[in-house]
């Protein structure tokens, strides 16, 4: 199977991460276009990597009782939508299973998936088009995901018929850009089309700056640069939806953060005492700012949601957020678990970064309710969600102690890592017998002997959280221990001078009242200049190597043992921050960084940390 357009048999196993099915073959893992889990299929390859394959399915050999024929006549040449060929109740089962499986990877109750609440409409549900243009060819269409080939089209079953029927109004007449977008509203018959067509052959109005709909009675004024939902009567049925879960009464003060043009304040007002709208685009708060200017108790705040929280305390009854397909900032999350509202609501497009952040937040003092899937996208494997999570007091309590932090190394350099990060900690040595064991990866040795020494120190405590690492230099296949002696060091500088070599520091975070330990790795690339036998004599003498994993500080200014670096630095002292930070996040910890601390070195994960 080395050549495209080869033709295999394989058995469907699941779903991967684009809503294709995936299967084995040839110990290759193979992503295949218009397959439904459980089938047997014949499949031609279209493209191959080096660790996997993309295919398409030719013929279903052991059909699943669930497909159908797609409507649409360019299914599958087209990547836009994955699932046509799949029957619709059978789509929804497939997308709750989507969610099922995003919060279980978490360690989350896979159960507290609700049924999906279906749309109204399967096909010409989409008030949104993007597309683009072949000019040699006087025609748009979209460009396949894996392929990368333009598919051309006069109208898409999914679109709403005001789109398709301005697509038809500008086919063939559109050749002086290279992309264009039309967003209509449903209910108004408003249309936005960008950018500006000087062809005089169009006979539609183009280069619009917003367009209006209305949902549930209210008109809302959305610029081209602004979010909108693209099922227009299913965004309605989400907000009622939130509206249900938060149960109110009317005396609730709400937050609505990444609050967009301002839909779900405008739709909540009037069952609310007051909401306060969290957006920073300018598109989009200008927008807002029409939207809401007759709704005295809608409040407007025009800033970063992360910002912005901090300052509000525990103003609120209930907070909704609304992030991008990325989650939430860790500083939100940060604020959410410190600052919490009696409830708050998730509101989420992408269930693996939904489930990341529910999982902080769970292991702060909110314990999830349930969370609703509803089905904004038929056809596709999107799917958007609603968690709702409820302030519980006794979590609280747990959550303060487990932000003690203790250190489970005398190391000099991985305490001066945190101490320049202005955080406050504790120091307990492990006292772990640090033997390398027999037939473990020097990945798998650096997070076995990270967890055991966070362990070992958490077993002698009932709070706080323990941090511990553990750092293996890997010279080609073999892995350099921590020099003994003088000689030792000398002799691992001269092995790794003029060379490129590994350096993998695993990080351990352990709760000591639960013992939840989490651990990972990171890898670093390092390539050592080619020191002199003097050099690395002198610096052996000076004493400072014995306590360099690999016989050598980069970090030290005067000896500057290091030519080029690729990865995060800081893994090569001995502690990756951005690793550590991420772990701590995961169950929940949240360190309060100086804003003056800076992480040397390029690694752009340890950046996304600093505060300034």
């Amino acid at each position: 199977m080395n050549e495209t357009s080869a033709l295999i048999i394989v058995r469907l196993t699941g779903l991967g991460e684009f809503g294709e099915t995936v299967a084995e073959y040839e110990g290759r893992t193979i992503n295949i276009f218009g397959g439904i889990p459980g089938e047997t299929v014949e499949a031609r390859v279209i493209r191959n990597t080096p660790g996997a394959a993309d295919a398409i399915v030719t013929k279903a050999i052991v059909a699943s009782v669930h497909r159908r024929e797609p409507v649409c006549p360019r299914f599958g040449e087209c990547s836009g939508c994955q699932w046509q060929h799949v029957e619709y109740s059978h789509q929804l089962e497939l997308k709750r299973g989507l969610v099922k499986r995003a919060l279980e990877s978490e360690g989350l109750d896979g159960s507290l998936v609700r049924e999906v609440v279906p749309s109204p409409s399967e096909f010409g549900y989409r008030n949104h088009a993007r597309l683009s243009i072949r000019r040699r060819l006087n025609s748009f269409g979209f460009i396949n995901r894996v392929t990368h080939q333009f598919v051309a089209v006069d109208r898409c079953p999914i679109m709403a018929e005001g789109v398709n029927s301005l697509l038809a109004a500008l086919n063939g007449r559109c050749g002086e850009t290279t992309q264009f977008s039309i967003r209509y509203g449903i209910n108004t018959d408003e249309y936005l089309i960008q950018p500006q067509f000087k062809n005089p052959e169009v006979t539609v109005i183009t280069g619009q700056v917003h367009y209006h709909e209305i949902m549930a009675g209210r008109k809302f004024r959305i610029s081209s640069p602004s979010f909108f939902q693209v099922n227009t009567p299913q965004a309605e049925r989400l907000a009622e939806i939130i509206r249900q879960r938060l149960t109110l009464n009317g005396d609730e003060t709400i937050i609505d953060a990444y609050a967009g043009v301002g839909t779900f304040s405008v739709m909540l007002a009037p069952y609310a005492n007051k909401v306060i709208a969290i957006e920073e685009s300018g598109a989009a708060i200008k927008d807002a700012r029409i939207n809401v200017r007759e709704i005295p108790n809608v409040e407007l705040i025009e800033a970063r949601t992360e910002t912005v929280l901090p300052h509000l305390g525990r103003l609120a009854d209930a907070t909704i957020i609304d992030p991008s397909r990325v989650g939430c900032h860790p500083a939100a999350l940060k604020t959410l678990n410190f600052y919490p509202s009696k409830k708050l609501v998730y509101v989420s497009c992408n269930p693996e970064t939904m489930a990341r952040d529910l999982r902080v937040l769970a292991h702060g003092p909110y314990e999830i309710q349930d969370v609703t899937p509803v089905d904004l996208f038929p056809q596709t494997y999107h799917v958007e969600s609603v968690a709702l999570l409820r302030f519980d007091p006794e979590k609280e309590n747990a959550f303060i102690e487990k932000q003690r932090i203790v250190l489970a190394s005398t190391s000099p350099r991985r305490s001066e890592i945190l101490a320049s990060m202005g955080l406050k900690f504790e120091i307990v040595a492990s006292n772990f017998d640090e033997t390398p064991a027999e037939g473990l990866s020097p990945e798998e040795q650096a997070a076995s002997h990270a967890r055991a020494k966070a362990v070992a120190v958490a077993a002698g405590r009932s709070s706080g959280t323990v941090i511990s690492a553990d750092t293996v230099v890997v010279l080609g296949e073999e892995m350099l221990g921590k020099p003994a002696s003088s000689a030792e060091a000398v002799e691992m500088l001269k092995q790794l001078r003029d060379k490129t070599h590994r350096v993998v520091t695993a990080v351990a975070v352990t709760d000591a009242a639960t013992k939840e330990t989490f651990a990972d790795f990171r890898s670093t690339q390092v390539t050592i200049r080619n020191l002199t036998d003097l050099e690395i004599e002198d610096y052996v003498k000076s004493g400072s190597p014995l306590d360099k994993a690999g016989a050598y500080g980069i970090q030290d200014k005067l000896f500057q043992p290091v030519a080029r670096i690729k990865g995060c630095y800081l893994n090569v002292v001995g502690l990756p921050v951005c690793l550590m930070l991420d772990l701590l996040l995961k169950i929940g910890v949240h360190p309060k960084i100086s804003t003056n601390w800076r992480p040397p070195g390029d690694c752009a994960d340890c950046h996304k940390w600093q505060c300034g």
